[in-house]
């Protein structure tokens, strides 16, 4: 089975128009909303969105290559009608009018034509009018391919880049995101309108000492926390007076993040959180590379609740405060809250308490009672 993600542009609505049409959908091609653009102007391309859908629908397999730079990619990959069962599809649209329209045409096209796990991606952000939120939407864009895109590559499933189609600014970049993510890139090659395939190569990142010396706010950058300290070099920028990872800088940690947190359980990312000195690092010691990694994700959403204004108590930690003692054991009698640490095998707690000074400190890890 193959799961492709694909880069949508525009060939859809721009193909086959004359020039005074070509100059609107230009001259609004950045605009995230409809009502951005005047009435005089905006009936005309309204109706030819409606248009261009109702005459795509209709198109045979040769024609939708011919008219839709993405399709044409998705198509030339399987080279024969009809495609095979069970699919999936990621259609990725710019974060303006004119490229979410553009992908659900193709998807429905694709739907019309047997396939039934069609997905349009709007992501945040990710068009061509500010550079700064563009870099930022390219980092939103690794995370998001790190938690969707990376669980789903299995020996069952292949992933696919198609970058036939989108503009050269994300495709150029989506082309170094599937050195990490796709076993396969693959692109329309322009002058003989044959398929390039270009295989997963083994690239790994070396940037690991990096992370270490500075994981706090490497951290703080990848749960939205805010980085105050001034930060420089190709890992990080500047924007509103905070710094924020690149995307290149968002790659490398979500790279490195699994091994960096299962060697130990290391400094709280928020000056909210303290650790007990004597007793909550030497109970956490003996525990496995991979329920260190857990009670390191564990705090990192102890610290989310802390810091941000809506105040995320997800399941999978469920910080809340215990209404008596626990137990008679000395350890337990400053206890007065406890957040889940993991809750498969052998489910323990992190036992803690609110200070006078509203911090959480970290007490010690112990089974779940």
């Amino acid at each position: 089975m193959n799961l492709i993600l694909s880069t949508c542009g525009t060939s859809i609505l721009t193909n086959h128009v004359d020039e005074q049409l070509r100059h609107l959908l230009t001259q609004h091609a950045n605009v995230k909303k409809e009502d951005e653009i005047p009435a005089s102007k905006r009936g005309r391309i309204r109706d030819h969105i409606e248009q261009r859908g109702q005459q795509f629908a209709r198109l045979s397999w040769q024609e939708a290559q011919r008219d839709s730079a993405e399709l044409n990619g998705i198509l030339s990959f399987y080279e024969r009608p009809p495609i095979p069962s069970g699919e999936s599809h990621y259609l990725l649209a710019t974060d303006t009018w004119f490229g979410e329209e553009t992908a659900k045409i193709a998807e429905a096209w694709l739907r019309k034509n047997g396939v039934a796990n069609v997905n349009v991606i709007r992501h945040p952000d990710l068009q061509t009018a500010d550079w700064q939120y563009f870099r930022s939407s390219l980092a939103d864009l690794v995370k998001w391919c790190a938690e969707t895109i990376a669980p789903q590559r299995t020996e069952h499933c292949r992933v696919v880049f198609n970058l036939s189609g989108g503009f050269k600014s994300e495709t150029g970049f989506l082309q170094m995101l599937g050195m990490f993510y796709a076993d396969e890139t693959i692109y329309m090659f322009e002058r003989s309108g044959e398929l390039m395939r270009i295989p997963r190569l083994p690239v790994r990142m070396e940037d690991e000492p990096a992370i270490e010396r500075d994981l706090s706010d490497f951290r703080r950058a990848a749960l939205d926390l805010k980085v105050h300290a001034a930060k420089s070099g190709i890992y990080w920028f500047e924007m509103d007076g905070q710094s924020y990872l690149t995307p290149w800088g968002q790659l490398v940690f979500d790279q490195h993040k699994e091994r960096i947190y299962r060697q130990a359980i290391h400094p709280p990312p928020s000056d909210r959180i303290v650790f007990h000195n004597k007793d909550f690092l030497p109970s956490c010691e003996k525990e496995t590379a991979i329920h260190k990694q857990q009670v390191n994700e564990a705090i990192d959403l102890l610290a989310c609740f802390l810091e941000k204004d809506n105040q995320p108590n997800p399941n999978k930690l469920n910080f809340h405060s215990l209404n008596k003692q626990p137990k008679k054991d000395v350890r337990y009698k400053n206890v007065t809250h406890e957040f889940y640490a993991w809750s498969n095998d052998d489910a323990k707690r992190v036992y803690c308490r609110m200070t006078e000074e509203g911090k959480v400190e970290l007490l010690f890890l112990d089974k779940h009672l």
